[in-house]
């Protein structure tokens, strides 16, 4: 059940190729997830009224665990094209790809927040921010709001640091074993530190942080990429193989996303704690099917959804800095304005505001970077 296009036999100079054709299509939903969440989130600070009766505040964090789901789920699934094609994992060129994409507009967002506009933080919060911990930065509240979305980013960072070292075991059987062990180890250590975080500030601060570095949330995603990527080319015996490959028959995929519908409602209506792991556990799965392409019984494949989700990565980096401007020039000009007129023009103006700019910056800025990034993989998209 292969449903990559990928070369076969290839010598250790040549390149393979994986294509999974609706991934952009669920980056280009959890990023404008994400801005709808922001926009009523920021309403307030603006003096601008929210729409009644609809709570959509955790749409904002549903959107970043499909991310965080999405990350371990994809660069999980090429190191391991990478091991099956070339027998090993180069971890010098990993570590210089993901320099290039996430980097150049990582720090440029930095320079500007801190030293431009609207050039506030903390001296702390920049250290924290340029040495990759801006989740510590975020927690303890340093971040400015127009730029605190780059907390995730720290968190993507830290987990690339030891997540390739996995491959290094040569057994897929055991990588799969040690992402469990690892997943677990992350849980207790949570449910630990939860448990002390009343004793004083330090602890309460420790269980913000580990809430904020959802490694646990990528390496679910990673789970299910091994399990996927046996099911393409099976290496070892699985136990739970044949329940996991019941999830591509169609009615599984009709139960998976009535679920997922039913939870993300939950999600948005409720307080659950810890409510990203069955978010991410149900997104990883909906995630393997959209990538099963031949069985999925739905596509986001457009050419409209495939723009956004390539210019995601700026979408959610920069959409605040329209954000904050248009909801301040509707505060300032049009304050009174019939509500629905007014939120027409927020949400059309914040969206393609944010579209122009993170294209501005998909092409104007990062390409250059990301055409050299190409001359480091092995494994193409």
């Amino acid at each position: 059940m292969n449903t990559t296009t990928t070369e076969k036999n290839l010598k250790p100079t040549g390149k393979a190729r994986v294509y999974f054709s609706n991934l952009n299509g669920v980056r280009a939903l959890a990023a404008l997830m994400v801005v709808i969440s922001h926009i009523e989130l920021h309403k307030v600070d603006f003096h601008v009224a929210r729409i009644p009766y609809i709570t959509i505040f955790n749409f904002g964090k549903t959107g970043v665990t499909i991310f965080f789901a999405l990350s371990g789920f994809l660069i999980t699934y090429l190191l391991l094209e990478e091991k099956r094609n070339f027998s090993a994992v180069n971890f010098k060129a990993f570590y210089i790809r993901r320099m290039l994409r996430i980097w150049p507009l990582y720090f440029l967002l930095v320079i500007i927040g801190f030293f431009v506009y609207p050039r506030q933080g903390s001296i702390n919060a920049l250290w924290l921010s340029v040495f990759f911990m801006p989740n510590l930065a975020f927690c303890l509240r340093l971040l400015p709001d127009i730029f605190n979305p780059i907390w995730s980013i720290g968190t993507e960072e830290q987990f690339y640091i030891f997540h390739p070292h996995f491959f290094r075991i040569k057994s897929y059987k055991k990588i799969l074993y040690a992402f469990i062990i690892f997943i677990l180890f992350m849980w207790t250590l949570q449910l630990t530190i939860n448990h002390l975080k009343h004793t004083n500030l330090i602890w309460k601060l420790f269980s913000q942080f580990f809430y904020y570095a959802r490694f646990d949330n990528m390496m679910i995603g990673a789970v299910v990429a091994i399990v996927f990527h046996n099911t393409n080319y099976p290496t070892f015996k699985f136990r739970l193989q044949s329940l996991f490959d019941l999830i591509f028959k169609p009615y599984m995929q009709v139960i998976l996303s009535i679920v997922f519908l039913g939870y993300v409602y939950l999600y948005l209506t409720h307080d659950i704690g810890h409510g990203d792991v069955p978010l991410a556990i149900i997104s990883s799965l909906l995630i393997v099917n959209l990538c099963q392409a031949e069985t999925s019984i739905y596509t986001i494949n457009s050419k409209i959804l495939n723009f956004i989700g390539q210019i995601s990565y700026g979408i959610y980096l920069l959409h605040k800095y329209p954000l904050f401007l248009t909801l301040f020039l509707v505060h300032k000009y049009i304050p009174t304005m019939n509500m629905v007129t007014q939120n027409v023009i927020i949400y059309v103006t914040t969206i393609t505001c944010a579209i122009g700019l993170a294209s501005l910056s998909y092409f104007g800025y990062e390409k250059p970077f990301l055409t050299i990034k190409k001359r480091f993989q092995k494994i193409t998209q």
